[in-house]
C-alpha cells in the first residue's frame, strides 16, 4: 500500500446556529477538502457556544453565519 502525498483542494463549506439551551446558541462551521490524488476527504470543524449577551464576543468566523436550524 504506497503513501499518498496528499494535495488538498477546498470543496465546500457548511456552516450554521441553534439555540442550545433557554439565552444560548451555537455555531458551527465546516470546511470540506479533498485530495486530488487519492480522493481522502478531509473536514475542518469549528464550533463555538455562547450566551445572548455576549454576541459582541463571537470570533469572525461565526459572526457571518445566518443559517439558522
Amino acid at each position: 500500500m504506497s503513501q499518498c502525498e496528499h494535495k488538498w483542494v477546498y470543496s465546500r463549506s457548511d456552516s450554521y446556529w441553534s439555540f442550545c439551551g433557554r439565552n444560548s446558541r451555537e455555531y458551527y462551521h465546516a470546511d470540506y477538502y479533498f485530495c486530488e490524488k487519492c480522493l481522502d476527504e478531509k473536514v475542518v470543524v469549528k464550533r463555538h457556544s455562547c450566551y445572548d449577551s455576549e454576541l459582541w464576543k463571537l470570533p469572525h468566523w461565526a459572526k457571518i453565519i445566518t443559517n439558522q436550524i
